[in-house]
């Protein structure tokens, strides 16, 4: 018999419950219901009420991914959740879907004026802000800036880079650079706690990220990363936020099927 793991049978959309169920009987069962309650049969009456409540309730993006499946354009259950994932990750709102909106008004602001020399390519883009923190680091100067943004655009880029675009990806990284290397007021603040947790906590998230970026920081990883215990998290970090140093742009969720952590976007 084939042993089936599920992972979204006890979510709390019905919908969600169905695209596993028929993904498990597409999939693994050769779309034999037989076989599928025999390996489930917990779960075999509730998938007709699930599949009822998807035929009312599925939207346009819950239909696609049924289609998949049946037309076998996704054949393994890795697939399947992988599609299913994107369908789950939570929608930015309040404060987050601001600074979302401030984002792309930047991005097209700087399209405009930048013309030919505009890089639309955000993989690119990313992996030259991950490597402004060890250049920052190594104290890089403009020729090892301007020879690490050629590597990157060949490793990285989706095409060929004119050379008006490779200087704006060196300015780009040197930009990212100087943001990794700049002081202010509200790190002396940060000091003046004499607090070696804030202190601490405060240190890893400026390693991790520049000014402007927004990063999830979960209780777990914020405890690992500042070596103190998941109860102190959440203090830490509202005081970092009322010093000035990060704002909580969305709070997380706790649950099983939330997928949402705590949203923070580093003020300096």
């Amino acid at each position: 018999m084939t042993s089936v793991e599920h992972k979204y049978f006890e979510h709390p959309d019905f919908i969600i419950r169905h695209l596993e169920w028929y993904a498990f009987h597409q999939i693994l069962f050769d779309g034999n219901w037989a076989k599928i309650g025999d390996a489930i049969p917990a779960y075999y009456q509730r998938a007709f009420y699930w599949q009822d409540h998807f035929n009312t309730k599925a939207k346009d993006k819950h239909h696609e991914i049924k289609r998949k499946v049946f037309k076998k354009e996704i054949t393994s259950m890795e697939v399947f959740y992988r599609e299913l994932d994107k369908i789950l990750k939570p929608k930015p709102f309040g404060n987050a879907l601001k600074d979302k909106k401030q984002r792309t008004a930047q991005s097209a602001y700087q399209k405009e004026q930048l013309g030919d020399a505009f890089i639309d390519d955000k993989n690119l883009l990313s992996k030259a802000k991950q490597s402004a923190f060890q250049l920052a680091e190594d104290n890089a100067d403009r020729h090892m800036i301007e020879e690490r943004a050629n590597e990157l655009a060949k490793e990285h880029s989706k095409e060929e880079l004119s050379s008006t675009q490779i200087n704006t990806l060196i300015s780009y990284i040197e930009a990212q650079v100087n943001k990794h290397l700049k002081l202010d007021r509200v790190e002396a603040s940060i000091i003046d706690t004499d607090d070696k947790n804030i202190v601490f906590m405060w240190n890893k998230i400026k390693r991790r990220y520049v000014k402007n970026d927004t990063f999830t920081w979960t209780n777990a990883l914020a405890a690992k990363e500042a070596h103190c215990s998941k109860s102190n998290v959440k203090t830490i970090m509202r005081k970092l936020e009322k010093l000035g140093a990060i704002k909580c742009i969305q709070k997380g969720k706790s649950g099983s099927f939330t997928r949402r952590a705590n949203l923070y976007r580093r003020e300096i």
